[in-house]
């Protein structure tokens, strides 16, 4: 599979990726169950595109139900203002 993400100046160092999964509310007891999807950013020091993909379902505690997706690549510097260590995942 080849990838079309933009590439920044001195190369890929990291990820912002999307988690979407379906989160259920109420209580099956009462007979109310109400489903959706919730989707959440996450920021990630990670070049490679599939670990960093890995390192976020982890993190997420997401299921094998969730979709994750990348949305962009990092930069160097962008990293580094996020204060973000090699590996290190956070919520955007």
């Amino acid at each position: 599979m080849v990838s079309k993400h933009f590439i920044p100046f001195g190369g890929v160092h990291g990820w912002l990726a999307d988690v979407t999964s379906s989160k259920k509310t109420g209580s099956a007891g009462s007979g109310y169950v109400k489903s959706g999807l919730v989707t959440a950013s996450y920021y990630i020091a990670e070049p490679d595109e599939w670990r960093a993909l890995n390192a976020i379902r982890s993190h997420a505690r997401a299921g094998k139900d969730a979709t994750l997706a990348t949305r962009r690549s990092l930069s160097r510097n962008e990293i580094t203002r996020l204060g973000l260590k090699p590996g290190q995942v956070m919520m955007a």
